[in-house]
């Protein structure tokens, strides 16, 4: 069988990379797209991926709507997640993607080469029988899945996210049981290939949600606005030289977007220390439970594995936990909390 794809010149400039990855597939430019089947030619049209975020099975049947008569629509990613596979193929729609897969069909004419990693099992993807991250595993995801590198060597994750070499080698064996990354080469060059950015963040979502409540100290800082209340906070933790880094919806808005109207208890991470020794050195009143409830507005919480103040970045004076934590940060409070989470992981988080 030989298979021919014929792109446009700005198309095939820009996936020449992704093209590739099928060897049993001719790739071509000219003026008009066409796909090639043996002796069976079709017309192709070159297709955008379904928004991020959205559901993957109405996006496909948007695209085929405007398909004209006879024409192939072909989606091409370096990685189509098998959700969005499955939904292009119910919609009657083709794909390639970079990891070494294609599907291709119409009446009369089926292909479909995958060279990449098979799917999960049903059984979830946080239950494997392997290596299991802890919170310095979990701070190395973040740097991968916060980072816009897609190919890794475990001594470069081992550099970024400050952990061990073994580490580092857990974490990627982690991924690659779970079908999120891919080795290619040998010895100390060989690199990870992230495979699919979104599944990964589902993936890191369910660790980390499975792991317990950190543990938190409330207090009360009296302040004439939100953002007056996390500067006063940044100003007492930098006098003390105290490691911290705000997280959740306050950090939200410090990152220039907003999901709460209204925020009324403020979350900061702090590193190296207990919280209610935290707010002692910040001069600060420890609330017991009942007071908490009544007045508190800042949540002081323990930062073990420094998940949130490792990469903190710092604006207009005040340290933001890295916009991944602070989705999960988010989603860890459940509620409108939760529906936040997913506003802000649209908005700041997805990438195509």
């Amino acid at each position: 069988m030989k298979v021919t794809l014929r792109l446009e010149p700005k198309d095939f400039d820009r996936y020449q990379r992704v093209l590739d990855a099928v060897a049993e597939v001719n790739t071509i430019s000219g003026s008009k797209a066409r796909v090639t089947v043996d002796d069976h030619t079709r017309p192709l049209i070159v297709l955008p991926r379904p928004q991020p975020g959205s559901d993957p099975v109405l996006g496909a049947r948007h695209l085929a709507n405007d398909l004209p008569e006879r024409a192939i629509g072909l989606v091409i990613d370096r990685s189509i997640p098998y959700k969005e596979r499955d939904a292009l193929e119910a919609a009657g729609l083709s794909w390639f993607d970079g990891r070494g897969a294609i599907h291709l069909s119409w009446p009369g004419t089926f292909v479909h080469i995958d060279h990449s990693s098979r799917r999960l099992t049903s059984s979830g993807s946080a239950n494997y029988d392997g290596p299991r991250l802890g919170p310095t595993g979990i701070r190395a995801v973040q740097v991968i899945l916060g980072s816009d590198e897609w190919e890794w060597t475990v001594s470069q994750l081992a550099e970024h996210a400050a952990i061990s070499v073994g580490q580092a080698h857990n974490v990627f064996r982690a991924m690659e049981q779970n079908r999120l990354v891919h080795a290619i080469g040998r010895g100390p060059k060989q690199r990870r290939i992230l495979d699919d950015r979104r599944a990964a963040l589902d993936w890191l979502s369910e660790i980390d949600g499975a792991r317990r409540r950190p543990v938190a100290a409330a207090t009360y800082l009296y302040s004439r606005t939100e953002r007056d209340l996390v500067q006063r906070f940044a100003e007492r933790a930098t006098d003390a030289t105290m490691t911290y880094a705000v997280t959740g919806a306050a950090a939200c808005n410090l990152l220039g977007a907003p999901v709460l109207s209204r925020i009324t208890v403020t979350q900061v991470r702090v590193s190296g220390i207990e919280p209610a020794e935290a707010l002692s050195q910040l001069g600060l009143e420890h609330l017991d439970a009942d007071d908490a409830g009544r007045g508190m507005n800042v949540e002081v919480w323990s930062d073990v594995g420094q998940v949130g103040t490792y990469g903190a970045k710092e604006i207009q004076g005040v340290r933001i936990a890295p916009a991944i934590r602070v989705w999960l940060d988010l989603q860890r409070q459940g509620g409108r909390s939760r529906d936040a989470a997913q506003l802000f992981k649209e908005q700041f988080i997805d990438r195509a």
